[in-house]
Formats: C-alpha cells, sequence, structure tokens
C-alpha cells in the first residue's frame, strides 16, 4: 500500500525536528515565499514548475550562521530523503534580529 504524504505531513515532521534539535534557541521556524535576498534573476528555466518548500528557521543567540549552516540544511536533506519529497526543501537560517527574520515574520506562516 502506498502511502500518500501532503505538504504538510512534511511541514509537521521538519518543524518537530528543528524543535527537537534546537529547543530553546528556536524562535520560530517559517514557510516562506521565494526569498527577497537571492542572487537569482526572473528569468525562466525548464524546472520553473518544480519547487521547494522554502522554510527560515529563526533563532536566537549565540549565533553563528557558519556554525548553523550544516545543522538546518541537514535536517531539511533528512525530511527530503525521508519522505521521498521531490519537490525538496530549501532551508536557510537567521538571527531572530535580522532583516530576513523580520520580512519571514511579516511575509512567511508560521510552523
Amino acid at each position: 500500500m502506498q502511502v500518500t504524504r501532503t505538504p504538510a505531513d512534511v511541514l509537521a515532521t521538519l518543524s518537530r525536528r528543528y524543535r527537537e534539535h534546537y529547543g530553546d534557541r528556536l524562535v520560530g521556524i517559517y514557510a516562506v515565499p521565494e526569498f527577497p535576498f537571492s542572487d537569482e534573476g526572473p528569468e525562466e528555466t525548464e524546472d520553473d514548475d518544480v519547487r521547494a518548500i522554502e522554510i527560515l528557521v529563526i533563532l536566537q543567540g549565540p549565533y553563528d550562521h557558519f556554525e548553523e549552516a550544516d545543522p538546518v540544511v541537514d535536517i531539511a536533506m533528512d525530511v527530503t530523503e525521508e519522505y521521498d519529497w521531490w519537490m525538496g526543501i530549501f532551508a536557510r537560517h537567521a538571527a531572530h534580529d535580522d532583516d530576513l527574520a523580520d520580512w519571514a515574520r511579516e511575509k512567511g506562516v508560521e510552523l
């Protein structure tokens, strides 16, 4: 019997894993529209119909951007593989007082 997994299933698992990993350091997790600070232009490609779920993990201090990159991405990759999620998960992180965190609180959906 094949089990159908929905985006809600994937997001719930992702949220739980980040909460387990970061505990009290986790300020919030947001599903967000396309990141506004991307280097990519509006050019269309053959993969435009394949979108990732974009996530922003907001952490409180002490915060070191480079130390958090691997855990944030590893958790997203583990969930992607576990669910065989073809869309992928594009995960970023920011400090709670960063402009990107403010943007996510305004434009994103809290998980």
